[in-house]
């Protein structure tokens, strides 16, 4: 899956309050790093892949894959980046040491936990960078580390004697998953078949070619445009107002959730700019690149009469192990296929509604015998892993969406207080990460990424800014 091709990417930034001379001491960060990993064995593991196109995470006792971990200072106060709403642009330059997409370092090793560290001038505050690769863990396993490290680190600088224990006690075992499906099967919906039924020339070479050389195609493929990456906020008096306003047109008894609405009013703005930057001539990169797939690969570019959007949904809660604590990337993505004319209409309450259904409908339908019938597709052939992202460079303006609202992610304290502020780092255009805020801000965090021109037709986009704030 698209998934076991990327990194975790987050950056989360820390204020020296008080002023303190050992803000969060270097030394001390970087033991309890590597204690911490004690917990997390699989973060020090190789990703291999076998022959047949299988991948297994392999942690050897005598020859760990060694997390990179780096530190460096900056020039840049941390007031000056707190002033702009930890706007991006106005970082150090270099905090980010990986793409979205997993790559080999110079050593031709893919290294599935990077670290970097950079100290703000006058020691005014920290910028924390953790990347993590995909298939080894999801949102909740990533910051159960993070928050795992910070505890160490914590208790360490306390004095304590003893280093603290996870939270909880968490499952590594990925044969958790295989014994909690159910016995009972079902289709999957027709739309996810055809794609796993692909049988493309991309998608096979995808499948046999080795990670190394995967991770430097698909970094190369991301080069070939220019976007953009904001965060917006929307508070939840908007959110309660939409979502009575869309459970008017919705049938009877549906259930309608913030993210069925979020997800919804997402495809629709980003299928209303991308139309309006086609038009003006602004998106020939999703044309060219689709239309070269198409031609080269196999398959039929779409995007004249439907928008893809992909929901990453948690297997947990529909198998039964949401009290498992398991560490690993159990995620489904179902994906909707929208008609264009619906997306384009106008974003009413009305004409919202109906995407909202669609959302919602293809959520339910992931139940227990969906899951089990889309794992096994998915390990039905060496290639399968490979089909989606073959479709996403056939089909470029696919929308992916991840909630990770639930996710706790603003409970690292390392002895300083909490993190300030954290962000996804993105580089996917098409990429829309649902985000909790800041205590005490509520509401949501809409990190999006889109080429240049679409992200400029976003912005002139009258429903959406009506109901958004953008905050960098």
């Amino acid at each position: 899956m698209l998934a076991g091709m990327l990194n975790i990417p987050y950056a989360v930034l820390y204020q020296n309050i008080n002023a303190v001379g050992d803000f969060m001491p270097s030394e001390q960060l970087k033991t309890a790093f590597y204690l911490a990993l004690q917990a997390f064995p699989i973060l020090a593991g190789h990703l291999k892949q076998t022959g047949d196109g299988h991948f297994s995470m392999v942690v050897d006792r005598d020859k760990l894959n060694k997390p990179e971990y780096l530190e460096s200072t900056s020039d840049v106060h941390y007031k000056d980046i707190k002033s702009a709403w930890f706007d991006q642009r106005t970082w150090p330059s270099g905090v980010v040491t990986t793409g979205s997409i997993m790559a080999p370092d110079t050593n031709g090793i893919i290294k599935t936990t990077n670290v970097h560290i950079v100290r703000l001038k006058d020691n005014s505050g920290l910028i924390l960078y953790l990347s993590i690769i995909h298939c080894v863990v999801d949102g909740f396993g990533y910051f159960a580390f993070l928050n795992h490290w910070a505890a160490v680190c914590k208790t360490m600088r306390s004095g304590v004697n003893g280093m603290p224990k996870p939270m909880v006690e968490f499952t590594f075992d990925r044969t958790i998953i295989e014994q909690s499906l159910t016995t009972e099967r079902k289709q999957l919906d027709p739309f996810t078949s055809s794609i796993f039924a692909d049988s493309s020339l991309l998608s096979r070479w995808l499948a046999w070619i080795s990670p190394q050389t995967r991770a430097r195609i698909l970094n190369l493929a991301a080069t070939l445009t220019t976007f953009e990456t904001h965060v917006f906020h929307i508070a939840d008096s908007t959110m309660e107002s939409l979502c009575s306003s869309v459970r008017e047109f919705v049938p009877e008894g549906m259930r309608v959730s913030d993210n069925d609405v979020l997800v919804a009013m997402l495809s629709k703005t980003y299928a209303q700019a991308q139309r309006s930057a086609k038009e003006k001539g602004g998106d020939d990169f999703t044309r060219v690149l689709g239309s070269m797939g198409s031609a080269v690969f196999g398959g039929v570019y779409r995007t004249d009469e439907h928008q893809v959007t992909s929901i990453a949904c948690d297997i947990r809660p529909r198998i039964g192990i949401a009290n498992k604590n398991y560490i690993g990337c159990p995620l489904a993505a179902p994906l909707i296929s929208n008609p264009l004319d619906d997306l384009l209409m106008p974003t009413t309450a009305k004409s919202l509604a109906s995407i909202v259904s669609s959302v919602r409908r293809c959520i339910d339908s992931l139940d227990a015998p969906y899951v089990r019938a889309f794992i096994e597709t998915v390990g039905s052939a060496p290639s399968s892993f490979a089909k989606p992202t073959a479709y996403l460079l056939k089909h470029p303006p696919l929308l992916l969406t991840s909630n990770q609202t639930r996710l706790r992610m603003f409970e690292a304290d390392f002895g300083d207080g909490y993190q300030e502020w954290a962000t996804f780092i993105r580089e996917k255009p098409g990429l829309a990460v649902l985000m909790s805020c800041p205590p005490p801000i509520k509401g949501f965090s809409i990190s999006m990424c889109a080429e240049t021109a679409v992200f400029r037709e976003m912005l002139a986009n009258e429903f959406w800014m009506s109901v958004v704030t953008q905050i960098n």
